[in-house]
């Protein structure tokens, strides 16, 4: 069989690094098939600044970034394009107007336009966001053949903001290496151990957490906060709280392990990797009701979800009952590993890659004739 060429661009921006890297490992299990990967970091803000007449948001400047990167690949040709983030949908368009394309992102406009009600946005920026990107993206998502959405929120939002057909749209969740992300064997002991893991301290929750654990769980637990976020060095930390910094992924499973709960008070996510690195150790997750987290915590099976706006005495009561049932921790992070080794496996999603590049390469072979080629 000739080798399919692809054309993958994803960002490793922020926490996208894990999610990329995913993707990578999947695409390079597909037979036959010859990626080229542009990948745009963090570094590309200061290595290819954006000119002044570009709008002035991190959509422009990444939609730049990305063009300027790929630049030298685009008249030559490939057979398939894969983008991650719905940016890239948009400063890809034109692309995939010519070769089949799929893309893979965790967010659409709509979906982040809902989260922005409930944050302290002025009105003018949540129009901005919804009238400029949502239209932006609508008319991108056209020229795209098949959506990887992460979470079942981004898949509705295909369908019903976007008309997208569910057919053309395949759920990923947030796989893991389930067979050396593994559980330990735990003995919970007192004081219970809490986690918390995240590079934006105080979007996820961070300064919530600190107030719970500081004025009802201080005597009962310890807590630690594993974040690369400078803004963690001007909070107070009460005593029993450790910051780790600087941990690689690798040092992160340890961590996990050595933990009881997983506490992740966030007030903005979709389907995120840390909660599925907890489940896939046996963690069970306490986490604020998020339409992209139900997919991933199964309120009173793999862990307890909150109404957003609850009190932290709220969690306080949950925590101490739970910390205090040894028997039921260990029916939940039984449970909370079997639902990773079942729906966040590697194994699977690679299957559903492969999938979609033989769909894709159905395509091709209709279009050889009329010689559409990245250009």
């Amino acid at each position: 069989m000739e080798r399919t060429r692809a054309l993958c661009i994803f960002p490793t921006l922020l926490g996208g690094k894990t999610a990329t890297a995913t993707i990578i490992k999947a695409l390079n299990r597909v037979r036959d098939l010859e990626a080229t990967y542009v990948l745009v970091d963090t570094e590309d803000y200061q290595r290819l600044p954006a000119p002044w007449w570009t709008p002035p948001t991190n959509f422009g400047r990444v939609r730049y970034m990305a063009r300027k990167k790929a630049s030298k690949l685009l008249g030559q040709k490939f057979d398939l394009l894969f983008v991650r983030t719905w940016e890239l949908v948009v400063a890809f368009s034109d692309i995939a107007k010519c070769v089949p394309a799929a893309a893979l992102f965790d967010a659409t406009p709509a979906t982040l336009e809902a989260e922005f009600r409930n944050r302290p946005f002025k009105i003018w920026q949540r129009a901005l966001a919804y009238s400029v990107y949502h239209r932006a993206f609508a008319k991108a998502a056209r020229q795209f053949d098949f959506f990887l959405p992460k979470g079942s929120d981004c898949a509705d939002s295909l369908e019903y903001d976007y008309k997208i057909p569910r057919e053309r749209c395949f759920l990923t969740l947030a796989p893991q290496s389930i067979d050396s992300w593994t559980p330990t064997a735990r003995t919970y002991t007192s004081p219970a151990r809490l986690l918390f893991v995240a590079n934006n301290f105080a979007l996820k929750g961070g300064d919530f957490l600190l107030r719970l654990y500081g004025n009802h769980l201080a005597n009962k637990c310890t807590l630690t906060i594993a974040s690369n976020d400078p803004a963690v060095a001007a909070r107070f930390l009460p005593p029993g709280v450790t910051w780790l910094r600087g941990k690689s992924r690798e040092q992160l499973l340890e961590i996990y392990r050595q933990s009881d709960l997983f506490v992740f008070p966030t007030q903005q996510d979709f389907v995120p990797e840390a909660v599925a690195e907890a489940l896939a150790t046996g963690l069970p997750c306490l986490v604020n009701d998020l339409r992209g987290i139900r997919d991933l915590v199964k309120d009173g099976e793999t862990g307890f979800v909150f109404p957003r706006n609850s009190p932290v005495e709220a969690w306080a009561d949950r925590i101490q009952r739970l910390i205090a049932d040894h028997g039921e921790l260990a029916r939940m992070s039984a449970s909370a590993r079997a639902f990773a080794a079942e729906m966040l496996n590697q194994d699977r999603f690679d299957n559903l890659i492969a999938h979609v590049v033989d769909r894709l390469r159905s395509d091709v072979a209709k279009q050889a004739a009329r010689g559409r080629v990245v250009a």
